[in-house]
Protein backbone atom coordinates (compact mmCIF):
# COMPACT_ATOMS: atom_id res chain seq x y z
CA UNK A 1 0.00 0.00 0.00
CA UNK A 2 2.94 2.36 0.98
CA UNK A 3 4.38 1.57 -2.78
CA UNK A 4 1.16 2.98 -4.12
CA UNK A 5 0.91 6.25 -2.62
CA UNK A 6 4.64 6.83 -3.25
CA UNK A 7 4.09 6.30 -7.18
CA UNK A 8 0.97 8.49 -6.99
CA UNK A 9 2.69 10.85 -5.53
CA UNK A 10 5.97 11.05 -7.93
CA UNK A 11 3.25 11.12 -10.14
CA UNK A 12 1.48 14.21 -9.10
CA UNK A 13 4.79 15.81 -8.43
CA UNK A 14 6.21 15.47 -11.92
CA UNK A 15 2.98 16.84 -13.37
CA UNK A 16 3.10 19.78 -11.77
CA UNK A 17 6.98 19.84 -12.66
CA UNK A 18 5.73 19.82 -16.52
CA UNK A 19 3.14 22.17 -15.97
CA UNK A 20 5.30 24.77 -14.15
CA UNK A 21 7.41 24.89 -17.62
CA UNK A 22 4.42 24.96 -19.66
CA UNK A 23 2.34 27.68 -17.64
CA UNK A 24 5.95 29.68 -17.48
CA UNK A 25 6.07 29.41 -21.38
CA UNK A 26 2.46 29.83 -21.52
CA UNK A 27 2.63 33.30 -19.26
CA UNK A 28 6.02 34.89 -20.54
CA UNK A 29 5.42 36.35 -23.98
CA UNK A 30 9.05 37.02 -24.21
CA UNK A 31 9.48 33.59 -25.55
CA UNK A 32 6.94 33.83 -28.45
CA UNK A 33 7.54 36.54 -31.48
CA UNK A 34 4.08 37.57 -33.35
CA UNK A 35 5.72 37.34 -36.75
CA UNK A 36 4.32 39.55 -38.95
CA UNK A 37 4.78 42.32 -36.57
CA UNK A 38 7.91 41.80 -34.50
CA UNK A 39 10.75 40.01 -35.93
CA UNK A 40 14.34 38.60 -33.91
CA UNK A 41 17.29 40.57 -34.61
CA UNK A 42 19.98 39.06 -37.16
CA UNK A 43 23.68 38.81 -35.81
CA UNK A 44 25.88 41.44 -37.80
CA UNK A 45 28.00 38.39 -38.84
CA UNK A 46 25.13 36.29 -40.18
CA UNK A 47 25.23 35.34 -43.88
CA UNK A 48 22.13 35.10 -45.38
CA UNK A 49 22.63 37.25 -48.83
CA UNK A 50 25.65 37.80 -50.89
CA UNK A 51 25.40 41.48 -52.94
CA UNK A 52 27.96 42.30 -55.14
CA UNK A 53 29.30 46.06 -55.72
CA UNK A 54 29.56 46.08 -59.35
CA UNK A 55 31.63 49.74 -59.60
CA UNK A 56 34.52 47.89 -57.49
CA UNK A 57 34.46 44.76 -59.55
CA UNK A 58 37.74 43.79 -61.50
CA UNK A 59 36.18 40.77 -62.97
CA UNK A 60 39.05 38.30 -61.36
CA UNK A 61 36.43 35.75 -61.11
CA UNK A 62 37.79 34.46 -58.19
CA UNK A 63 34.77 34.07 -56.53
CA UNK A 64 33.39 31.92 -58.86
CA UNK A 65 36.72 30.00 -59.10
CA UNK A 66 36.14 29.76 -55.38
CA UNK A 67 32.33 28.54 -55.28
CA UNK A 68 31.97 24.51 -54.21
CA UNK A 69 28.48 24.50 -55.67
CA UNK A 70 29.32 26.99 -58.90
CA UNK A 71 26.30 29.73 -57.82
CA UNK A 72 27.55 32.48 -60.26
CA UNK A 73 26.90 33.50 -63.95
CA UNK A 74 29.53 35.90 -64.56
CA UNK A 75 29.95 37.78 -68.29
CA UNK A 76 32.19 39.78 -69.08
CA UNK A 77 34.22 41.97 -72.38
CA UNK A 78 37.58 44.00 -72.12
CA UNK A 79 37.39 47.66 -72.62
CA UNK A 80 38.58 49.51 -75.10
CA UNK A 81 42.40 51.18 -74.44
CA UNK A 82 40.23 54.38 -74.98
CA UNK A 83 37.84 53.82 -72.46
CA UNK A 84 37.42 54.86 -68.59
CA UNK A 85 35.90 52.51 -66.48
CA UNK A 86 37.22 53.94 -63.44
CA UNK A 87 39.64 52.67 -60.93
CA UNK A 88 39.21 49.84 -58.57
CA UNK A 89 39.58 50.27 -54.64
CA UNK A 90 43.30 48.28 -54.96
CA UNK A 91 44.58 51.05 -57.20
CA UNK A 92 44.59 49.27 -60.92
CA UNK A 93 42.15 51.02 -63.37
CA UNK A 94 39.27 48.68 -64.53
CA UNK A 95 39.93 47.12 -67.62
CA UNK A 96 36.60 45.18 -67.64
CA UNK A 97 32.28 45.83 -68.77
CA UNK A 98 30.63 43.32 -66.43
CA UNK A 99 27.69 42.81 -68.46
CA UNK A 100 26.36 39.90 -66.12
CA UNK A 101 26.94 39.06 -62.79
CA UNK A 102 24.14 36.48 -61.51
CA UNK A 103 24.30 35.31 -58.02
CA UNK A 104 21.83 31.93 -57.56
CA UNK A 105 21.18 32.11 -53.90
CA UNK A 106 19.01 29.17 -54.06
CA UNK A 107 22.16 26.96 -54.49
CA UNK A 108 24.36 29.20 -52.19
CA UNK A 109 25.36 26.86 -49.24
CA UNK A 110 26.56 30.00 -47.21
CA UNK A 111 30.09 29.16 -46.91
CA UNK A 112 31.27 32.13 -47.42
CA UNK A 113 34.61 31.06 -49.53
CA UNK A 114 33.56 33.43 -52.40
CA UNK A 115 33.72 36.99 -50.05
CA UNK A 116 37.23 35.35 -48.67
CA UNK A 117 38.45 34.78 -51.99
CA UNK A 118 37.47 38.62 -53.56
CA UNK A 119 40.25 40.88 -53.91
CA UNK A 120 38.24 44.17 -54.02
CA UNK A 121 35.88 43.15 -51.70
CA UNK A 122 33.10 43.89 -53.85
CA UNK A 123 31.11 40.77 -53.18
CA UNK A 124 30.05 40.55 -49.35
CA UNK A 125 27.21 39.47 -46.99
CA UNK A 126 24.56 41.70 -46.32
CA UNK A 127 21.16 41.81 -44.05
CA UNK A 128 17.91 42.22 -45.62
CA UNK A 129 14.86 43.35 -43.68
CA UNK A 130 13.39 39.83 -45.06
CA UNK A 131 15.50 37.73 -45.80
CA UNK A 132 12.51 35.20 -46.86
CA UNK A 133 10.90 34.89 -50.34
CA UNK A 134 8.07 33.27 -52.05
CA UNK A 135 9.21 32.17 -55.32
CA UNK A 136 12.58 30.58 -55.81
CA UNK A 137 13.19 33.17 -59.27
CA UNK A 138 13.04 36.02 -56.35
CA UNK A 139 16.78 34.24 -55.11
CA UNK A 140 18.45 34.73 -58.81
CA UNK A 141 20.05 38.47 -58.63
CA UNK A 142 21.73 40.37 -61.05
CA UNK A 143 24.21 42.83 -60.06
CA UNK A 144 25.31 44.61 -63.46
CA UNK A 145 25.63 48.12 -63.17
CA UNK A 146 25.14 48.10 -66.79
CA UNK A 147 22.17 49.64 -68.68
CA UNK A 148 20.55 47.47 -71.65
CA UNK A 149 21.57 49.74 -74.60
CA UNK A 150 24.87 49.68 -72.86
CA UNK A 151 25.07 45.80 -72.68
CA UNK A 152 23.98 45.73 -76.21
CA UNK A 153 26.40 48.61 -77.67
CA UNK A 154 29.29 45.92 -75.93
CA UNK A 155 27.86 42.82 -77.16
CA UNK A 156 27.70 44.56 -80.81
CA UNK A 157 31.07 45.52 -80.66
CA UNK A 158 32.44 42.19 -79.20
CA UNK A 159 30.48 40.40 -82.30
CA UNK A 160 32.32 42.42 -84.68
CA UNK A 161 35.61 41.83 -83.40
CA UNK A 162 34.76 38.21 -83.37
CA UNK A 163 34.00 38.16 -86.97
CA UNK A 164 36.99 40.47 -87.89
CA UNK A 165 39.72 38.06 -85.95
CA UNK A 166 37.48 35.36 -87.89
CA UNK A 167 38.04 36.99 -91.58
CA UNK A 168 42.05 37.43 -90.44
CA UNK A 169 42.46 34.20 -89.62
CA UNK A 170 40.37 32.72 -92.80
CA UNK A 171 42.86 35.11 -94.93
CA UNK A 172 46.23 33.60 -92.83
CA UNK A 173 45.09 29.91 -93.99
CA UNK A 174 43.54 30.30 -97.45
CA UNK A 175 46.75 30.18 -100.31
CA UNK A 176 47.05 32.85 -102.06
CA UNK A 177 45.87 34.31 -105.62
CA UNK A 178 47.89 33.71 -108.60
CA UNK A 179 49.42 30.40 -107.04
CA UNK A 180 48.47 26.84 -108.26
CA UNK A 181 49.55 23.64 -106.81
CA UNK A 182 52.05 21.96 -108.90
CA UNK A 183 51.00 18.31 -108.79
Amino acid sequence: MGRYFRDLWIGIVTVLQGMRVTFGHLFNRRITVQYPRETVPMYPRTRVTLVNNAKDCGFCLSCKRACPVNIFTIVGARAEPDEDLGILPDGKPKKMHILEFKIDMSKCVYCGLCVDACDTQSLHWELPQEPSVFRRQELHKDFSDMSEEDKARVRAREEQKKKDRAAQAAAKAAPPKGDTPVE
